[in-house]
Formats: C-alpha cells, sequence, structure tokens
C-alpha cells in the first residue's frame, strides 16, 4: 500500500494530466471558474520528495475563497445522490469547486455499496459509514451529518463517492485533501474519499471500516494534520506502530481507527519530521480546531475472571475491552493502585474486545486480606471500574507492623488511608501525597509534584495530558467533564494530501 502526499496545485502549470505531473514535478491546476478573479502570480515552486511519493509545490492564498475564514462546526458527508458536479477553480465547498480536479468540469459517481448498489439499496452501508464517522468526530465539538446545511453556512464537504478517475486523477488514488502547509485548519473546502475505488470483499463491516479510514483521514487534512507513522510511547503491544490512527499509512493493524491521544513520528512508509513540530498528536490538534465534544464510543469494560475466592497468587487474570481499544489496565488492592498493565495489541480486525490481561501481582505486596479491582482505560482517560473481589494474600494481618510503611491493619487488611498531604506538606512515605511523589534529603522530605516541561516541539507545549501507557502528570476521567486542551493553529498556504494505496 502505498498512499502519496501530494501538496500540490500550482497555476503556473498548465492543465496536464495527474501522471504527467507527477513525472515532471509540476503538480496540476484546475481550471478557474469564470467568476473568480485571476490568482495572483506564484512564487518560487519547491518540489520536495520523490515523484510519486511526496510532491510539495506552494499553491497562492487567494486560490481559496475562505483563506481566513474561522472553522465551521460542521462536516458534511456527500454521498453524491445522481452524481456531483465539481467545478475547477478556487476552493470552496459552498458551490462545489475545487482546485484538485484536473480538468475544469467533473461529475463523481454516487456512492455504491460493497454489491455496486446505489440508491436505496445502497443506504443501509453508507448508514454505517455514517455512524463510523460520527463516532470517530465524537470527541469534538463538531457536527457530522449527511444532511447538507442551509444556504449562507460554511461547512467542510467531505465527498465520500466515485472512483479517482471521475475527477481526472490517477487509479491508485484512494482520497485526497486540502493541506495548509503550515498545519493550519481551512475552511470551506472539499475533501474527497474515493469510496466505490476501495476494496470490496465479503466482509461488509471491514469494507466500511476501511472507507471510514479513508474520510476521516482526507477530512482532516483539510484541519491540518500531517500522515502519522509511529507513536513515541503509546501503544507498545503494537510496536508503537500508529496503524490504528486514521492519519496513518500502516496496515499492521485493522478495526476502525480513531484520532489518538499520543505523540506521533510523522510519515508514510517510514518516519520524517512533521510538516509542523517535532511530532503530531493527532487528538490533540482535532481538539484545537474544535474543542471537547461528547464521546460517544462505548466505555471500557472490566472484570476480574480470577481468582474468585481464595487466596492471591502471582497474577490476577482480567478480560478488559473498549471499542477505542484498552490504553491500559491498572491493578488495585485496598484501594491503592500496585501496578499497571499496557493495553494488548491490535490485529487485523482491532484490539479484541474484551480481551484477557495477566495483571501482575508485585511481591511487595504485604500479606494481609485484599481488595482487589481492575480499572481499564482507552486513551482519552475514560475508564470503567470492575467489580471488588476479596482475596487473601499469605494471612490475614494482625498489625501495622506486618503492613508496608505508613499503612493500618484493620479487619486483617493492609491499607493507606486516602492521601492528605497536601504540596509542600513533611511525607515519609509516598502514598501520603496527594501527588503521589514524596521527595528530598535523607533529614527532611516534602510532598512534591511532577513539573511538565515546556517543549515547543510537541503537541502540548507545556501542558500536562493523558498518554496511553498511563504516564504523563495527570490520568483524567472520561464522559462531559474533559481536561483536553485547545491549541492555536496558523497557516499561510495550502497544499494538497493525497492518500494512495498500490
Amino acid at each position: 500500500m502505498n498512499r502519496r502526499l501530494v501538496r500540490a496545485v500550482h497555476p503556473a502549470c498548465s492543465l496536464l494530466s495527474l501522471a504527467a505531473a507527477l513525472l515532471t514535478g509540476c503538480a496540476v491546476a484546475a481550471a478557474e471558474p469564470s467568476t473568480s478573479a485571476p490568482p495572483s502570480a506564484p512564487g518560487s515552486t519547491t518540489v520536495t520528495g520523490l515523484p510519486g511519493r511526496r510532491v510539495a509545490v506552494d499553491t497562492p492564498i487567494d486560490w481559496y475563497a475562505n483563506p481566513n475564514a474561522l472553522v465551521s462546526q460542521t462536516l458534511y458527508l456527500e454521498r453524491c445522490r445522481g452524481g456531483c458536479a465539481i467545478h475547477g477553480g478556487a476552493n470552496n465547498a459552498q458551490t462545489n469547486t475545487s482546485s484538485i480536479p484536473t480538468k475544469a468540469e467533473s461529475t463523481v459517481s454516487e456512492f455504491a455499496s460493497s454489491a455496486g448498489l446505489t440508491g436505496a439499496a445502497a443506504d443501509a452501508e453508507w448508514n454505517m459509514l455514517a455512524t463510523c464517522m460520527r463516532e470517530v468526530y465524537s470527541p469534538y465539538a463538531v457536527t457530522v451529518t449527511d444532511v447538507k446545511p442551509t444556504s449562507g453556512l460554511f461547512y467542510h464537504m467531505a465527498v465520500i463517492a466515485g472512483q479517482p478517475g471521475d475527477i481526472g486523477l490517477s487509479p491508485d488514488i484512494l482520497g485526497v485533501a486540502p493541506l495548509a502547509s503550515d498545519c493550519r485548519a481551512i475552511d470551506n473546502v472539499i475533501s474527497f474519499s474515493f469510496a466505490n475505488h476501495h476494496a470490496k470483499t465479503a466482509d461488509i463491516t471491514a469494507n466500511i471500516l476501511n472507507i471510514c479510514w479513508t474520510a476521516a483521514q482526507e477530512s482532516a487534512h483539510a484541519y491540518g494534520l500531517d500522515h502519522e507513522y509511529s507513536f513515541l510511547t503509546a501503544f507498545a503491544s503494537n510496536g508503537h506502530s500508529a496503524c490504528n490512527d486514521p492519519m496513518t499509512y500502516r496496515v499492521d493493524c485493522g478495526g476502525q481507527k480513531f484520532f489518538r491521544n499520543a505523540d506521533a513520528d510523522c510519515g508514510e512508509n517510514t518516519t520524517r519530521p512533521c510538516k509542523c513540530g517535532a511530532t503530531q498528536n493527532s487528538h490533540l490538534k482535532i481538539l484545537g480546531v474544535f474543542g471537547a465534544g461528547n464521546p460517544i464510543t462505548a466505555r471500557p469494560s472490566v472484570s476480574i475472571t480470577g481468582p474468585l475466592i481464595g487466596t492471591v497468587g502471582t497474577v490476577i487474570s482480567a478480560q478488559a475491552g473498549a471499542q477505542r481499544g484498552v490504553a491500559h489496565v491498572e491493578l488495585y488492592f485496598n484501594a491503592y493502585k500496585w501496578s499497571d498493565e499496557p493495553g494488548t495489541a491490535f490485529g487485523t480486525r482491532g484490539q479484541l474486545n474484551p480481551d484477557s490481561y495477566a495483571l501482575h501481582v508485585p511481591p511487595d505486596l504485604p500479606d494481609s486480606i485484599v481488595d482487589v479491582q481492575a480499572i481499564a482505560y482507552d486513551d482519552l482517560g475514560v475508564k470503567t471500574e470492575s467489580a471488588i473481589v476479596t482475596l487473601t494474600k499469605g494471612a490475614a494481618c494482625t498489625s501495622a507492623s506486618a503492613c508496608a510503611k505508613g499503612q493500618k491493619c484493620e479487619s486483617g487488611k493492609c491499607f493507606w488511608d486516602p492521601p492528605s498531604g497536601e504540596i509542600g506538606a513533611s511525607c515519609s512515605y509516598a502514598q501520603f501525597c496527594k501527588s503521589g511523589l514524596c521527595t528530598g534529603t535523607k533529614d527532611e522530605q516534602i510532598c512534591t509534584r511532577l513539573t511538565c516541561q515546556a517543549n515547543g516541539a510537541g503537541p502540548g507545549s507545556g501542558v500536562c495530558f493523558f498518554d496511553s501507557v498511563g504516564g504523563g502528570c495527570c490520568s483524567v476521567e472520561g464522559g462531559s467533564t474533559t481536561w483536553w486542551v485547545n491549541l492555536g493553529l496558523a497557516a499561510v498556504a495550502l497544499g494538497l494530501v493525497r492518500r494512495r494505496r498500490r
């Protein structure tokens, strides 16, 4: 599979076929609509990468109808009933105008089902696709709709239909969209996801998830997102592959893809520098465009499966799953977190839901009666707690001397009181501190906290955020209470990103 990055549309280029353009290093300019003013003279042409891989050509800003408008919070899914007329020219979703086609006038054919049927016969699969897109974008304050907005309102139009040849593109393209060269979100543009060109198999769900992957990626390009190749620390069970994020080209895992709350290196078939900054966090990037919404994906599920009675061994067995995938599972004994296990690997159909977890019992857990609980998180920090199972490790305690430092012994259980130490309070053990950190010299220790370093190259820019292996400075509860941070984006010139497969 090869999804080629092309940031293109240069008005000085002649109206060539895309194939010829790629050989010459000159991307194709769409014909200018008669109502448009002539574009300004282009600047110098910059070509990056090899033809057929990644080609970047600067684009004058006045080839966009609304380059400086605030980004609308409407994402319109267009299935092109009866065909969509697309005009070549300055990008304007309201008038079905795009600089991407290689001809002045194009017609994108209607969305077809896996069986090649259109109209009402394709409704069921279209509805599955629309649901997938709503789920992917639900953590953000954006309305995803397949009802065209009323006249006068700006929106992003995601055309999800047809074939690449409908607009004069070569057959190895699955999708194409504008991408700002400095990663700014652009309003009132069109992204193309060629639904009818995707592979059709007997597995309809897999077919729809594949199209949803393309549509999520292409629409996100218009919101300023680059391709991702590998996560820095998250999803270690997959070797940190970004295969579960829609901004990827990678196919080493499948299933439904979501914008992940994790720093990632950019790239298509290998890592490369991101267009804007050292790394990219696709979740925070989209969040910075729209603000926080309310995820409609199913919360994680978790249960302890063994042992359910008797004694504690070296492992607590559990089952956990989540629609977004389980990022990590915490293990608690007597209301204190003693261990944390990463989520299992994503396979060809995503992460198993639920999957089996072997939660390791720390060797320094003191002997006592223990209330055991597991808590499963997804990558956004949404969590679910298991029912409590009461077991015995060794024997019930009889005094605090048999317990860990600072613990009490009551009713045969070793436990710490809830933390009460504020920052700066004297402490002798970490569990006393609300921050969980007790540091200092051998003569004096105080409760301290982690300080996140400001890093202008990273997506958080000094903000503490949850990652999918339980790191970072904070862990949060999901639902309607969110902690995510809005990020400012800025840009000047635009290009194109093309998602390809061979």
